[in-house]
């Protein structure tokens, strides 16, 4: 009976044992360090690296964690690991397609200290694997610029040392008609909209092209005759393209496009000659010119000039704020900014669209502008009294407020954070979850989507927001305003996961959000439901998941003032 029962007894503990390690790895942290062991357990077994299958596996499962627990703190890790997998299959298999690598650790968690190590296995990859030294360069250049005192800074100036030196090309006219006989590019469409501050023209292409801009001053007799025009060396254009194109809006009264034997022509007929911006863009291939509205307002200008890729000029943030229309201020809650004391901490909330902008629409007509002020309000209410601090709404009504005033008001009065409460909207009815965003560039093509919903824009004029964002990437807090997304999608989810069933994480992402551009402090955009899932709208729509959702809000920012050292001296 001894031995029997001993015999059992050990088989309970080797039983239990298994039943643990299974359990631990139904968990996100057990999960992760299954596919981290899978990973170190192929590199250091050189036979098993010969078969492809074996780094699918560990591929799988470093993409299925790092995309299921986006908000975990070993996604970034896992994306790393992912990356340097990706390099090592390449070494076996010699494929192009093995070495491609989306480098998200620096983009979607930019505060990472793995974010430097990517972007130079990033830039690695770039130029021993993909042969492109000119991709190395620019993500060296970006360590170097982000991450001064990381610990790839090093690597990454020595590295450019190998690098060979950038190209630089000169064009003459003889060489870009020979070039342009064997493939011509051809002007497939033309578009021009005007705002307060400009307007712009987009010449849209099959391929790209070279091409000179001139100007004309005006006549001194009646200040006409102001002319911009654009000269693209061998092109062609499409049968349907118009020759002329009526504007009058702002100083560009027409566009006219001529043709002769060598180049076409689109020239901007102008009121008067002001100061103009001209950029070219790829994906698609097109030509953005930004005209200036008065002679007042100020947009990067460039000099006339001949080029294969013309750069824009970088802006700070004060320059591009000086372009919302003096005409138009905004009078909503202006307080005298001088009357912010010294450690007083003041936050600006947003409410999402409002007035003629209802947002988006839910089940029996639920606008988004309606419910998310009503949250704004709970939120503001909920920061004054748990922090004491001062809180301003862009809005406390039923108002329109243009996009770019919101931030120029955030920064009128001196505003330490920025948070834009939304509400979600989707054609798949099914689709929930919480999400939080913060200003960057991003191909991702759903954050693209929210952000064309939320700015009020098609997903093709999405792609001129380039222009704005390569302008002030280089001023945006974006590693304060990513660390601040967190905390709050953070708290949302540990929160509301307490009260609710079916709280969906998803994630803390990057957009080019108007909302969010120009803001000079750490700012987010929050997405606190889907209002086009029916369980989600009914929750937005009662009073206690509203009240619940702002203080989960509060408690995120209490957390990211807390890293920063800001929540101690305000208690004070």
């Amino acid at each position: 009976m001894t031995l029997i029962f001993r015999y059992c007894l050990l088989l309970a503990i080797v039983i239990g044992a298994c039943s643990t390690s299974i359990e631990a790895k139904q968990t996100p942290d057990g999960q992760y360090q299954a596919a981290r062991n899978a990973y170190v357990a192929l590199i250091k077994d050189t036979k098993k690296q010969q078969y492809r299958h074996h780094w699918d596996k560990v591929l799988q499962k470093l993409q299925r964690f790092a995309e299921h627990y986006p908000s975990h703190n070993k996604a970034p890790s896992a994306y790393y690991l992912l990356g340097k997998a990706c390099s090592g299959l390449h070494g076996v298999s010699h494929l192009k397609k093995d070495a491609h690598f989306f480098n998200i650790v620096s983009t979607r968690y930019a505060q990472s200290s793995l974010a430097d190590d990517s972007l130079y296995l990033q830039a690695e990859i770039e130029y021993s694997t993909l042969k492109n030294p000119e991709k190395a360069r620019q993500y060296c250049e970006q360590i170097l610029h982000q991450y001064p005192q990381g610990d790839r800074t090093k690597k990454a100036r020595l590295l450019m040392k190998d690098l060979p030196a950038p190209l630089r090309k000169t064009f003459t006219v003889e060489a870009i008609e020979q070039s342009q006989q064997l493939s011509p590019a051809q002007i497939t469409g033309i578009r021009h909209w005007t705002d307060n501050n400009h307007t712009r023209v987009v010449i849209e292409l099959n391929h790209s092209t070279q091409f000179k801009v001139n100007t004309l001053s005006p006549s001194p007799k009646d200040n006409s005759s102001a002319r911009l025009y654009l000269d693209l060396w061998g092109a062609t254009k499409v049968a349907s393209l118009a020759s002329s194109y009526p504007v009058n809006q702002g100083v560009v009264e027409r566009i006219r496009v001529g043709v002769n034997r060598k180049s076409i022509r689109v020239v901007c007929d102008l009121k008067q000659l002001t100061r103009y911006k001209v950029i070219e863009l790829q994906n698609p291939p097109r030509i953005v010119i930004d005209i200036a509205r008065e002679k007042g307002a100020v947009i990067a200008a460039s000099q006339p000039r001949l080029e294969s890729t013309p750069q824009a000029g970088q802006q700070d943030i004060t320059t591009v704020l000086s372009q919302v229309p003096q005409s138009q201020p905004m009078r909503i809650h202006l307080p005298d900014v001088a009357t912010k004391s010294k450690g007083t901490l003041r936050i600006v909330v947003d409410a999402g669209h409002g007035g003629k902008d209802p947002g988006a629409i839910g089940p029996n007509r639920l606008y988004e502008k309606d419910v998310v002020l009503k949250l704004a309000k709970k939120f503001a209410s909920r920061l004054r009294s748990s922090l004491g601090c001062e809180v301003l709404l862009t809005r406390d009504r039923d108002v329109y407020i243009p996009l770019r005033q919101r931030t120029a008001y955030a920064n009128e009065v001196g505003a330490d954070l920025f948070i834009s409460i939304h509400a979600n909207a989707s054609t798949n009815k099914k689709i929930f979850g919480i999400e939080t965003f913060y200003l960057n560039f991003s191909k991702n093509d759903k954050a693209v989507a929210v952000a064309a919903r939320e700015n009020g824009m098609t997903i093709k004029e999405m792609g001129d927001l380039e222009l704005i964002l390569f302008d002030m990437m280089a001023n945006a807090k974006i590693n304060e305003s990513s660390r601040l997304a967190t905390d709050i999608q953070t708290s949302l989810i540990t929160s509301l996961s307490k009260r609710y069933s079916d709280i969906k994480d998803m994630g803390v992402r990057q957009g080019p959000f108007h909302v969010l551009l120009g803001a000079t402090m750490p700012s987010v955009l929050v997405e606190v439901a889907f209002i086009s899932n029916k369980m989600e709208a009914k929750r937005l729509n009662s009073s206690v998941y509203r009240e619940r959702a702002a203080e989960a809000i509060v408690t995120g920012v209490k957390k990211y003032l807390r890293s920063q050292n800001l929540l101690a001296e305000l208690e004070n």
